[in-house]
């Protein structure tokens, strides 16, 4: 029943876009004559093409410098947090997470306004015109780049420290083993493929990211492929072919990055975790040090960037400088004022991320009960159909819907759907679902078998499964999952600039809007209030999920009581109403 009906649905979202932009990267007059002319001629005009060239160069360069730099940061943070060798680790580990869901492009933006001629480290130590450029330069942006995406190899070796334990640092240390040799012989090598699944994460991150592409590029005028794609579309005519050819190459570049991960992993065995692992002792109490180095840089990579969104939202003109008259609540006002553009995109864009949220939760949630029952070839087509974009990046898949969405034969149907509010929200979807799926298999996974089949002995059907088993057991998770697709399509960039409607603009397109026109005090202004915004819906999200757990637990305590108060008896009911 609900196998097939999903792989229409993923074929449709997922599988035809994507197909047009293969497609057209061999198949140059697609829409026109069809299948005639097949050429490679697109990925020879690229490889010639000196920018393009840079472009991929740049790629291997970016992605690889980024993920050595997040390595390390991820890596350190992950330690001093696990280990407890700093105060408050529950505060600092808040603030990774804080980092890890703020959209790229708004923390790009930050720097810029930091970094910049005349921008407020300039004004503020009143350093003359290029004393920053170097923050424009590649060492720049991968320092940048890994401020951003160091959470991820953060998230990955904690889970590696989890399973460590302390069995082998401790034999180590009774043989006589230095704190350096234990860390440089057993610790890091043991945690290796941590480090390495997070580095390869962060390197498809860094590559595939059109947040700091267009907020960046435009700065430095470094070339960049996601850059390059988003330019190639937005050119009249529009050069399909080379659109495809260098979504291909992009596409490429990430998968020689996870397969390299995986040829390195086969080179060794790195199994750590055997009979039972014992948690790690901590021995020594924390060190203000550590604490204070591990604060400061936070305060780096996330606290100056966004202070310079909250500073320029404050200054009614970033060229006067920071005199007292300078200083305005206007742009705030001029955001929600009623009729405003800006308005008008907050309110569209709540609305968008709501529908999508509900769209891909109850869908993924779907989707994934059928996925882990696991039954037959069909179940495995739908899971590739589902985890298929969760490699390809966003600026493809929007690129794709792009091609997709306004072929010339589509017309005779009716189906011309580029260029309206509901083919973003497809695009949306189509995005979100992979990441709702594998939140909810996660936890329809942790399920017994047995629950759902005993519903199925005593005759529950789908819907009874789904209403009164798989739901309150996985009813905060499909909560969570809903305010996180909700916090993610608020801010969605790639989809957002590429499929909105001219008179219909979204979010992301009003505060990229702002900045390219130089209106960064708008801009944001927007920006503080839109994050504050989400915060806000996200803090929503978390009292709904600690209620949903507290009324589960009380129930729970009521359904004991009652069990333990009432005598035993022996109803002469039907079978299937005791079972009820």
């Amino acid at each position: 029943m609900l196998t097939w009906p999903g792989i229409l649905v993923l074929l449709g979202l997922v599988a035809y876009p994507l197909g047009t932009v293969l497609l057209q990267s061999v198949f140059p007059q697609l829409f026109d004559q069809g299948f005639q002319e097949f050429s490679f001629q697109t990925f020879a005009t690229i490889g010639k093409d000196s920018y393009t060239y840079q472009a991929i160069v740049n790629a291997f360069l970016f992605g690889g410098g980024t993920a050595l730099l997040s390595a390390i940061l991820g890596s350190f943070f992950a330690v001093i947090v696990h280990r407890k060798w700093i105060y408050g680790e529950k505060a600092m580990n808040v603030i990774i997470w804080l980092i890890f869901f703020t959209p790229s492009y708004l923390v790009a933006e930050g720097w810029v306004l930091m970094m910049q001629d005349k921008g407020i480290i300039s004004e503020l130590f009143h350093l003359p015109d290029g004393k920053l450029s170097w923050f424009f330069t590649p060492g720049g942006l991968i320092a940048a780049m890994s401020f951003r995406l160091f959470p991820v190899v953060y998230l990955s070796v904690r889970s590696g420290l989890r399973g460590l334990g302390s069995e082998f640092e401790e034999a180590a240390r009774i043989q006589g083993a230095s704190s350096f040799r234990v860390w440089r012989k057993i610790i890091i090598p043991l945690l290796f493929p941590a480090i390495l699944a997070g580095a390869t994460l962060t390197f498809a991150e860094s590559v595939s990211d059109f947040g700091f592409a267009s907020a960046l590029v435009p700065q430095s005028h470094i070339p960049m492929l996601t850059y390059s794609i988003f330019t190639a579309l937005s050119q009249m005519p529009v050069n399909y072919s080379q659109v495809g050819a260098l979504s291909v190459v992009l596409i490429g570049v990430i998968a020689v990055a996870v397969w390299s991960q995986k040829w390195i992993l086969g080179k060794g065995s790195y199994s750590i975790i055997q009979n039972q692992i014992r948690p790690y002792r901590t021995e020594h109490a924390p060190s203000i040090g550590w604490s204070m180095l591990g604060y400061a840089l936070l305060f780096l990579v996330y606290a100056v960037p966004m202070s310079g969104e909250v500073i320029t939202s404050l200054l009614n003109n970033t060229n006067d400088g920071f005199i007292l008259s300078n200083w305005t609540l206007n742009h705030y006002y001029h955001a929600v004022q009623s009729g405003s553009e800006s308005l008008s995109a907050i309110i569209r864009s709540v609305g968008l991320s709501f529908v999508t949220a509900v769209t891909a939760t109850v869908l993924g949630i779907g989707l994934a009960f059928v996925i882990h029952r696991k039954l037959g070839i069909p179940t495995k087509i739908l899971y590739i159909l589902t985890m298929s974009t969760l490699a390809i990046p966003g600026i493809v898949l929007a690129a794709g819907y792009v091609f997709a969405w306004n072929a010339p034969y589509l017309s005779s149907f009716n189906l011309n759907l580029y260029g309206t509010l509901f083919c973003l929200y497809l695009a949306y979807v189509a995005g979100s679902l992979p990441h709702s799926i594998r939140l909810q298999l996660a936890a329809i996974t942790q399920i017994s078998p047995t629950l759902l089949q005993a519903g199925q002995v005593h005759g529950a059907g789908t819907f009874s499964l789904f209403r009164k088993i798989l739901l309150p057991l996985v009813s905060s998770t499909t909560i969570s999952t809903l305010f996180l697709i909700f916090s993610h399509i608020m801010f969605e960039l790639p989809a957002s600039e590429l499929l909105y409607p001219p008179d219909q603009s979204v979010l992301p397109v009003v505060i990229a809007k702002f900045y390219k026109e130089l209106n960064v005090e708008d801009g944001a202004a927007v920006t503080v209030l839109s994050i504050g915004l989400v915060l806000v819906v996200y803090g929503f999200g978390q009292l709904l999920i600690y209620g949903q757990r507290k009324l589960s637990q009380t129930l729970s305590m009521r359904a004991i009581q009652v069990k333990h108060t009432s005598p035993i008896t022996y109803p002469m009911q039907p079978e299937s109403e005791v079972i009820s």
